[in-house]
């Protein structure tokens, strides 16, 4: 019999735990959306499910976050959190200090092994589904054997019993195998059940494994076994309140999702079959028909897009560098933000994985999200609280942000391994350029830089000759009509590029202000290409300057007497947010009031 895990949170100085609630995770809605009962849901839709709501993958070791060893303090202590439970070994020990690499406490096994398919970058290598704490000296000795009791695949004369000396008196192991505790036996199969069924490959990083009696036929080392002995543990040793709590436990604090063999343990029947009769004498399993379980036929019906993007991010000029934020932007209709997140990686250290994680709450198509390390300098400097707080936001100008969806990177400002370099924002903002896409390689062509120390002076955005545009990132280009020329109607427009044989003479001027024509023709560049054909913020500089261009009349300095002004591609119509009265197609944007303003 297990103990239950604590539900409590172990603090300690080698560990910072933060773990994140996540909604739905009770036994009675997390299955609600379901078409059909639990029981008789099917393979292919019950692995949808338990991939769509993995909603955070943990760090498996980091510093400055909760990682995979907090993970097991969690779920796997007694109700003091002083003691955790070995799996191996069925005994409580101290809970801190755990291993530090000199084998000489408990540490973390991968009950699938990672040299079995489970890789170093994918979410299944710190699944805390098939994570347990387990004494080093007899996780060394499982090393990645597969689960069977001996005699199954190897002859009796290798076993040894118990596996180890530190080992529960009940284990063994030979050559291939290795048979844990009596009482940890269903834990283990329905573990190994859980991670056939959540893994197909689809996820990055990760390949599809299979749990089978013929493990070494699986395709890419992805298999593990012994599939029949497992099935025959889990009806042996079902599921008992400690497992049930922890399943429980690391739903609603840690992944968001569940194991469906320890709800409805009669699904292992469903989706694998009966168990096979025992091999004697190390026959082993039959393997003529190749591993045992297929891959889900189907891809899931409405898999989630990733739809939520970086726009912004600036390190401030109050006192400590403040405000200190990242605004962020939502492309689609969005029905769980929890399945986003957001780490800040300091310094050109490398990825510190996710250190903020979005309530589970739907957004819509348009809507901005600002994450701030405080809110009262925010609110001083923008005239506007912050959606959120967190103080993992704690970036200066040299630290990179990481966008992460269901555990994956999606969008990225800088270089997680570079300390600052060209997109610098030290004491300054840098803004996400209208139209550009999510990328997890920086490019910096797809941003607006204001220069370091651009705000130093400054006492609050609308005050400052550097404005950060706070809510004014467009997803889409607005149509408009295209700039007027002196050509008669039925022509059409020249191309900058097809200068030298149109009737006239296209310039350029590169602004933030709207200029007038007899401005661009007679001081205007010849447009050569650099330019484009309509008028964007494209090679245009920073600092939200403007790229206007206009077929002046050739050989003329001025245009043809009051031509209408051209009109930006990128303008933001009435009813739009906007920062200057440049920012709007027509009409202006009011220079007081309250954040954000609007076109008029």
């Amino acid at each position: 019999m297990r103990l239950a895990p604590s539900l409590l949170l172990l603090l300690s100085s080698s560990s910072l735990v933060a773990a994140q609630p996540f909604l739905n995770c009770d036994l009675s809605t997390y299955y609600s959306t379901l078409p059909t009962s639990p029981q008789q849901t099917s393979r292919n839709d019950m692995h949808n499910l338990i991939q769509s709501t993995h909603r955070h993958s943990l760090p498996y070791t980091s510093s400055t976050q909760s990682d995979v060893w907090d993970g097991l303090l969690a779920t796997d202590t007694d109700p003091t959190g002083q003691l955790i439970h070995l799996i191996y070994g069925d005994k409580d020990v101290a809970a801190l200090p755990y291993d530090s690499g000199s084998c000489d406490s408990w540490n973390r096994e991968h009950l699938w092994s990672r040299s079995r398919g489970v890789g170093d970058t994918g979410s299944d290598n710190t699944d805390l589904h098939h994570m347990r704490p387990a004494d080093c000296n007899v996780n060394s000795v499982r090393s990645n054997k597969y689960f069977a009791q001996c005699g199954t695949v190897d002859d009796m004369a290798s076993c040894v019993s118990p596996a180890h000396a530190e080992a529960a008196v009940d284990t063994e192991k030979d050559t291939k195998s290795f048979l844990p505790p009596a009482s940890h036996r269903g834990d283990v199969a329905r573990a190994i059940l859980y991670m056939d069924l959540r893994y197909d490959g689809d996820d990055p990083g990760t390949v599809n494994l299979v749990v089978s009696d013929c493990p070494e036929d699986v395709p890419d080392g992805a298999g593990m076994g012994y599939l029949s002995q497992l099935l025959q543990w889990h009806l042996d040793d079902p599921p008992d309140e400690g497992e049930r709590s922890r399943n429980e436990e690391i739903c609603a604090n840690w992944q968001g999702n569940r194991n469906p063999f320890v709800d409805y343990p009669e699904l292992a029947t469903t989706y694998f079959g009966a168990p096979s009769p025992l091999p004697q004498n190390g026959a082993g399993y039959s393997c003529s028909g190749g591993p045992t379980t297929p891959p889900p036929t189907n891809p899931p019906t409405n898999p989630p897009v990733a739809s939520l993007i970086i726009t912004g991010v600036i390190d401030g000029p109050h006192t400590g560098g403040l405000p200190k934020a990242v605004e962020l932007y939502a492309t689609a209709d969005i029905a769980d933000l929890s399945l986003y997140g957001v780490g800040f990686a300091n310094n050109g250290l490398g990825s510190d994985g996710i250190e903020f994680t979005f309530p589970s709450q739907s957004a819509t198509a348009g809507s901005f999200f600002t994450i701030a390390s405080e809110a009262i300098e925010f609110q001083a400097y923008f005239g506007e609280l912050p959606d959120f707080v967190d103080v993992s936001a704690n970036i200066n100008g040299d630290d990179t942000i990481e966008l992460f969806f269901n555990g994956q990177v999606i969008d990225v400002y800088g270089d997680v391994n570079v300390a600052g370099g060209e997109w610098n924002y030290l004491d300054g903002w840098s803004y996400r350029q209208d139209a550009s896409t999510p990328s997890t390689a920086f490019n910096i062509a797809d941003w607006t830089l204001s220069g370091i120390n651009a705000v130093d002076s400054c006492t609050s955005n609308a005050a400052c000759a550097s404005v950060f545009p706070l809510h004014s990132y467009k997803h889409s280009i607005v149509s408009s009509t295209p700039p007027p020329t002196h050509l008669p109607t039925s022509q059409t427009t020249p191309n900058p590029t097809d200068a030298a044989t149109s009737a006239t003479s296209p310039k350029y001027v590169c602004t933030k202000d709207q200029p007038l024509p007899a401005t661009i023709c007679a001081e205007g560049s010849p447009a050569d290409g650099t330019c484009p054909s309509v008028n964007s913020s494209n090679s245009c500089g920073k600092g939200g300057k403007v790229c206007w261009w206009y077929a002046c009349p050739a050989g003329d300095s001025s245009p043809a007497p009051t031509p209408p002004a051209p009109t930006p591609s990128n303008c933001a119509p009435i009813g739009s947010f906007c920062n200057v009265g440049s920012d709007c197609c027509n009409g202006s944007c009011p220079s007081k009031g309250k954040n954000p303003y609007t076109c008029k």
